[in-house]
């Protein structure tokens, strides 16, 4: 591998890296810097051999990678999930460096990746997989296929509570910052004030996933994009999400004001009922002329979604078409939802917050088009699996 091709690839890992810091060099750079942006990841310069075969005999290149971030010893959640969580965030970063190569000029050797699990390093006592595989051409998919559809539908937003969590410690307990966006579109989430930041939860979820924690008192965190695209969002859009609400407290789960009319331009909300819970989607036009939806009593962590199209919401329900609700004085003439304030999640309005979400929230895709019933309960689909709902 030439230094050009070195420097292409190299450029090309840190491109894919979007979760945490990057550092292209040495081990020891790692303890260095005690203010990295965690999860860190180290690649080595490269080791390389020619394979003894006969033919066309292309040099591999075998990569040593750390990827590494702090654990705080009286977290919940077991070292094993934690390191399972790292663990897939390196693979993942390593499927996209494969899929950014259309051509295939360079290939993963086949069963060449190995992973290796170690604690306690460094001064300052972190955890680190070491991933290690060797390049000639990629061939190698770590990926689900389903997650390759979800991707073809071209999210705006894509939050994974196994994926680009990025935490610290406050007063005893493990608390988001930032939740990056997956979709590579940059409309990540994030709280800067420690004590409205939502708790960070590993195991003690119903499917054994985990999960970002809101209070339903002040907690919630907000896109660091006013607009998600050059219009906020499209007047035809899906939004589709996993999550548990308290079923003992109503609260905003996703919002987004405009300053005309001076009121949600959306809102999804999760209503109390006593013994279960009901999801409500409430989008206004320019007019203030209100689409209003309710799903079916909720007593578990389901899979939500909606798309609105004309003067209609349409909401589904772990794979199922529920229902259809329109107002005919519905304005649909081609507006959008606007760059005046960011979408918020779990609360109305970030300036004064109200009405706060109180639950499990796991994941939340968002489309700036009107998915087709298909492809909405595919997506549903897709989550079901993944979550075992």
């Amino acid at each position: 591998m030439g230094f050009t091709k070195l420097r292409e690839l190299r450029d090309r890992f840190e491109q894919q890296w979007i979760n945490g810091g990057f550092i292209f060099g040495y081990e020891n750079e790692i303890n260095e810097n005690h203010n990295n942006d965690y999860p860190l990841l180290v690649v080595l310069p490269p080791t390389s051999e020619l394979p003894a075969t006969e033919g066309d005999v292309q040099e591999e290149y075998t990569f040593e990678c750390l990827v590494v971030k702090p654990y705080y010893q009286n977290q919940a959640g077991s070292l094993d999930v934690v390191f399972s969580l790292l663990e897939q965030e390196a693979l993942t970063w390593l499927q996209r460096v494969l899929d950014s190569y259309a051509n295939k000029e360079v290939i993963l050797s086949p069963d060449s990746i190995s992973v290796e699990r170690e604690k306690e390093l460094y001064n300052d006592k972190l955890i680190q997989v070491r991933l290690t595989f060797t390049l000639n051409a990629f061939s190698h998919s770590l990926l689900a296929i389903d997650e390759a559809l979800v991707s073809a539908y071209s999210p705006k937003v894509w939050l994974k509570a196994d994926m680009g969590v990025k935490t610290e410690f406050f007063g005893g307990n493990e608390v988001v910052n930032k939740w990056i966006d997956q979709s590579g579109n940059g409309n990540h989430f994030e709280q800067t004030t420690s004590t409205y930041k939502p708790l960070f939860k590993y195991e003690e979820g119903q499917n054994g996933y985990p999960y970002l924690e809101f209070d339903g008192t002040n907690g919630f965190m907000k896109c660091v994009n006013d607009g998600i695209n050059s219009n906020g969002l499209n007047e035809f859009h899906t939004i589709v999400w996993v999550a548990l609400p308290d079923i003992n407290t109503s609260g905003v789960f996703l919002s987004k004001k405009s300053t005309f009319p001076n009121t949600e331009r959306f809102e999804i909300n999760s209503t109390a009922t006593g013994s279960n819970y009901r999801w409500k989607v409430v989008v206004n036009d320019d007019d203030n002329d209100e689409i209003v939806s309710t799903d079916s009593p909720r007593t578990k962590t389901a899979v939500m979604g909606y798309y609105l199209h004309n003067k209609s919401v349409h909401l589904f329900g772990n794979g199922v078409h529920e229902s259809t609700s329109t107002n005919s004085a519905f304005d649909h003439d081609g507006w959008d939802f606007g760059t005046e304030q960011p979408i918020i999640l779990g609360s109305k309005r970030d300036s004064s917050p109200t009405e706060p979400f109180k639950g499990q929230v796991q994941e939340l895709i968002i489309f700036n088009s009107d998915l087709t019933d298909e492809q909405i309960v595919q997506v549903q689909n897709y989550l079901k699996h993944k979550y075992n709902i």
